[in-house]
Order: C-alpha cells, then sequence, then structure tokens
C-alpha cells in the first residue's frame, strides 16, 4: 500500500484559465517593478533639471540687477539733466548754461 500511494503522488495540470491568470500576474509583476524603475529614473531627471534651473535663475537674477543698476542710474543722470533744464533761468539758457563767461556765445560781435 505505501508504494501505490507514492505512485499515485498528486499530478496537477493546469486550465487554459489559470494559465492565463498566472501569464497575467506575471506580467502585472513586471509592469510593476517597470513603473518603480521609472518613477525612480524620472525623479532623478527631474532633480537635476531642478539644479540646471536653479542655476540659471541664478545667473538670470544677477544680470538683471546689473542691467536694472545702469538704466537706474542713467535715469538719474538724465533726470538731473532735465531737472536742470528745467530750473535754469532762460537767460542761462541763451547764453549757453550756468557759469558760461560770454553772453553770447554765437555772436559775430567781438567787442
Amino acid at each position: 500500500m505505501g508504494i501505490e500511494n507514492v505512485t499515485n503522488a498528486m499530478t496537477y495540470t493546469f486550465t487554459l484559465m489559470e494559465l492565463v491568470s498566472l501569464a497575467i500576474g506575471l506580467v502585472s509583476i513586471v509592469l510593476g517593478i517597470f513603473a518603480i524603475w521609472l518613477t525612480l529614473h524620472l525623479k532623478r531627471e527631474s532633480e537635476t533639471l531642478n539644479k540646471e534651473t536653479k542655476a540659471l535663475l541664478l545667473e538670470i537674477r544677477t544680470d538683471a540687477k546689473s542691467i536694472s543698476h545702469g538704466v537706474f542710474s542713467e535715469m538719474a543722470k538724465w533726470g538731473d539733466a532735465g531737472r536742470t533744464a528745467l530750473t535754469s533761468s532762460a537767460e542761462e539758457r541763451r547764453s549757453g548754461g550756468v557759469g558760461s563767461n560770454t553772453a553770447h556765445p554765437h555772436s559775430t560781435n567781438v567787442a
């Protein structure tokens, strides 16, 4: 009897539905592993791009500060020149400006 029990060992055969389920399960596991890898890969790429973008923005900010400093100083000079022109008297404008030694610099009558 002991030998008959050994020869009648369990043999299991897969049905078509079980094979399809097994294949779909394996594909699901493989896709899950791929999705995890893809997520980690894209996270690394994103961090690299983020660092490059921060460096570029810092460079842009520095350039913008330099440009605005130059523009503001130029605007201040133009503002000073405009205020001087508006506040000087009519005689100073005709004579060539403040501090001009000649009353009429374009005059041909020299005394």
